[in-house]
């Protein structure tokens, strides 16, 4: 149960109540609160780690797949996949050290997240990869919304290197497609587009 205290504070509480009857007299219910506000902290904590990629913030690999079977139903057509990955990340890497390598990173999830909507699926899925699930999202749609992540990439870089992604779509848009084949056309033309970059 939460309780809020007089300070305005949140509290966890676990009510525990004993039935007690005495000599014939009327029943008592006699209750205790136990303060479990820090474990139930450290339980959340636990919970955001195993969903979530510790230096961007975006959905792991695990939540994503999960995710992938939730959207994978005929209301949710057609779905669309995008796939990306920075180029040049480990250019940075070497030339500015894994510190600004990583800033790369945060700021590349950053400029995808923007151009998302709420019901949208983000995931940092390896080093320098990143997946997108987007419902009711037609491949013209998917399309503008690559246009306009690579636009908003200018602004970033270090030094002489911006920031390049490549990208590879796919939109599923019959119920009984695989969707695990639907992902790997996508793949398949992520790495095209990386060679064409490269």
């Amino acid at each position: 149960v939460e309780l809020d205290t007089r300070e305005n504070h949140s509290k966890h509480v676990k009510v525990i109540g004993e039935y007690i009857e005495h000599d014939n007299e009327p029943a008592i219910i006699q209750l205790a609160l136990l303060d479990e506000t820090q474990e139930f902290k450290m339980r959340s904590h636990i919970e955001y780690l195993s969903m979530h990629d510790q230096l961007t913030g975006l959905y792991n690999r695990r939540f994503l797949e999960v995710e992938i079977k939730r959207l994978d139903v005929e209301r949710s057509l057609p779905i669309g996949i995008i796939m990306a990955d920075v180029n040049g990340l480990k250019l940075v890497n070497d030339a500015f050290g894994h510190s600004n390598g990583d800033l790369l990173l945060i700021e590349t999830a950053n400029k995808l997240k923007q151009e998302l909507r709420a019901e949208d699926i983000i995931a940092r899925t390896g080093g320098d990869e990143f997946v997108i699930l987007l419902p009711n999202t037609t491949e013209v749609k998917l399309r503008h919304i690559i246009k306009r992540i690579e636009s908003t990439c200018d602004e970033v870089g270090f030094e002489t290197i911006k920031l390049s992604i490549s990208f590879g779509y796919c939109t599923k848009t019959i119920p009984n497609e695989d969707i695990q084949k639907i992902i790997r056309i996508a793949e398949e033309r992520m790495y095209r587009d990386k060679l064409f970059k490269n």
